[in-house]
């Protein structure tokens, strides 16, 4: 991947590069990064910029026999470790084992979230998991490292989510990111470095990448002429998270839309359709965790939306015809006596999804919550 590929980042992007052309590279880094920024796409640059046979003024040639096998990460002097799930027939944990599948997830969507790879793993993941790095992986790390490189002038090894670790793997690998080999470079892409240990990283030279910011999303898109108002469309929904857009942009609409599943669980919860809510409840509870996930970030929008509706300019409104339809009979049951609420017992159920509760349990209360959410009057009448 070349920089230039990567909107904005100007500053980043020189200091890696001055620091590669005068021969300081660290040999352990951390890039840290919200999930959706460009952390893992600056990875892959600077690993092929560091390894280019012949180097531009503030890019990798891109066309050299390094280049070309960086650009499909498939150069033997490039280590890749990202978490995998384990289960019953799993017998060695390791990445080299499904290492083609992240192969090509990541060139298509280098922006990618953890979610969406283990969705690309187990599509339905009911339960929840999230994948882990495991002692075999340090293992095996070891053993690779403790050979020669191949060819390259540096041998990065490149860990993607390094706080997915768990303990006994971290704690193999502290004395390796200490002191590695020469010539070799560990680079972690982390979204959540708080969850390292602390030994781990005080051995890590820190990047902070910071989030895209919506010009920046609107001029890639721009680029690949996609329409600002839909991607626009995608920013309200999901901030800058430049991979979720991506993501959402390459599904058909009726893969993305959550309004009618919305829609007819508010129309159930209003007239307290218990019967109907457990249906409900089942078909949520049929959908991928991740799926789950954006629906509770949807039904936030949502609410947020009703406020504006009441209590602003209806410009600010980021909402399709259908949506605003709804708003107009819906917007008045949203008031200062309930947003609150309602907006903490959806976040409640958004964490607890995180933490692998029992979905089925956590909408059916929500719902049951709901239908005495939306009875609240509000006590002041805006004039």
């Amino acid at each position: 991947m070349l920089f230039k590929e990567i909107v904005g980042h100007q500053k980043i992007k020189k200091q890696l590069i001055d620091g590669a052309k005068k021969n300081r590279v660290p040999h352990a880094q951390l890039f840290v990064g919200n999930s959706g920024s460009a952390k893992l796409a600056i990875a892959f640059a600077y690993s092929q910029f560091l390894n280019c046979d012949n180097k531009q003024e503030k890019d990798s040639c891109n066309a050299c026999a390094s280049c070309l096998r960086f650009k499909s990460l498939t150069h033997p002097d490039l280590h890749l470790i990202f978490p995998i799930l384990k289960n019953s027939k799993t017998k060695i944990t390791i990445s080299d084992t499904i290492i083609d599948k992240w192969r090509e997830k990541a060139l298509k969507n280098p922006y990618l979230s953890l979610n969406d790879w283990i969705e690309t793993i187990d599509s339905t993941n009911k339960t929840g998991k999230k994948g882990a790095i495991y002692k075999d992986e340090a293992l095996n790390i070891q053993k690779k490292i403790g050979l020669k490189n191949y060819e390259a002038k540096y041998r990065v090894v490149l860990v993607w989510m390094p706080e997915t670790m768990n303990l006994e793997s971290a704690n193999k690998l502290l004395k390796t990111f200490e002191e590695p080999p020469k010539g070799t470079v560990f680079l972690l892409i982390s979204e959540d470095e708080k969850k390292l240990l602390k030994t781990v990283r005080s051995r890590f030279q820190r990047v902070k990448v910071p989030d895209f910011s919506q010009g920046e999303v609107l001029e890639y898109f721009k680029a690949k002429s996609i329409s600002e108002g839909q991607v626009k469309k995608n920013i309200s929904f999901l901030g800058v998270d430049l991979g979720s857009i991506i993501k959402s942009i390459e599904k058909s609409d009726d893969e993305i839309d959550f309004f009618p599943l919305f829609s007819e669980w508010m129309r159930l919860c209003y007239k307290i359709d218990i019967e109907g809510i457990c249906k409900w409840v089942d078909s949520i509870c049929a959908e991928g965790r991740q799926r789950q996930k954006q629906f509770v970030s949807y039904s936030t929008k949502i609410i947020r939306d009703c406020l504006i509706y009441n209590f602003a300019n209806h410009t600010l409104l980021k909402v399709t015809n259908q949506e605003k339809n709804f708003l107009e009979k819906f917007a008045p049951f949203v008031n200062e006596e309930n947003t609150i609420i309602i907006a903490e017992q959806l976040e409640k159920v958004n964490v607890n999804l995180e933490r692998n509760g029992s979905s089925k349990i956590l909408f059916f209360e929500l719902s049951l919550q709901m239908t005495k959410n939306l009875k609240l009057k509000r006590k002041f009448v805006k004039k």
